[in-house]
């Protein structure tokens, strides 16, 4: 039984990728050509999400600003409300 329960821990372990630290390795995608959407144009189609009867989603990018990395929105979109299933 303590062969198998080794056995089982050992294969489990080899599956599973350990990053240093714990951390995962995320890379950061910096878009050059994407065009951020000013502050009056995400406002506007918020609204215009929510008037449709819609839950405004922003898509984010990140750019260099001063050196440092930066979230921008790029694109609104405008996908349906979260339903409940328990009620």
């Amino acid at each position: 039984m303590r062969y198998l329960l080794l056995i089982a821990l050992l294969v489990g372990c080899a599956q599973t990728r350990v990053e240093p630290l714990g951390v995962p390795i995320v890379p950061v995608r910096v878009e050059p050509q994407a065009q951020q959407m000013s502050r009056s144009e995400v406002v506007s189609a918020t609204i215009q999400c929510e008037q449709d009867g819609l839950r405004a989603v922003p898509v984010m990018s990140k750019r260099i600003i001063s050196g440092m990395y930066s979230d921008i929105v790029i694109d609104i979109q405008c996908l349906p409300k979260r339903q409940s299933y328990f009620q």
